[in-house]
């Protein structure tokens, strides 16, 4: 999957395109083949290294956390209709 990556605290040149493993959906999961992300303001903040000590981002990261696309593959549990779904989702890490 590509991704734009945070690899040090900084301005926006510190943001640096790269190709991650694709993830693969566990139990009651799907994978979104993504069109849409969103990254809110904060996250600029967060980026220059402010609020560490709420926020308790560790370089490198891939910042955001909302997307929108199409279910692409279903993890296991998943009825089968969800597939080609377009779906919108907060993510987590972990």
């Amino acid at each position: 999957m590509r991704a734009a990556q945070v690899q040090e605290f900084g301005g926006p040149e510190v943001l640096v395109p790269v190709v991650l493993p694709d993830p693969v959906p566990g139990p009651g999961e799907v994978l979104i083949d993504v069109a849409y992300i969103d990254t809110i303001f904060v996250e600029t903040q967060l980026r220059t290294g402010w609020g560490r000590e709420f926020f308790p981002a560790t370089p490198p990261y891939v910042p955001g956390g909302g997307v929108a696309g199409v279910v692409a593959e279903l993890g296991p549990g998943v009825p089968e209709e969800w597939r080609g779904r377009r779906v919108s989702a907060y993510v987590q890490d972990g």
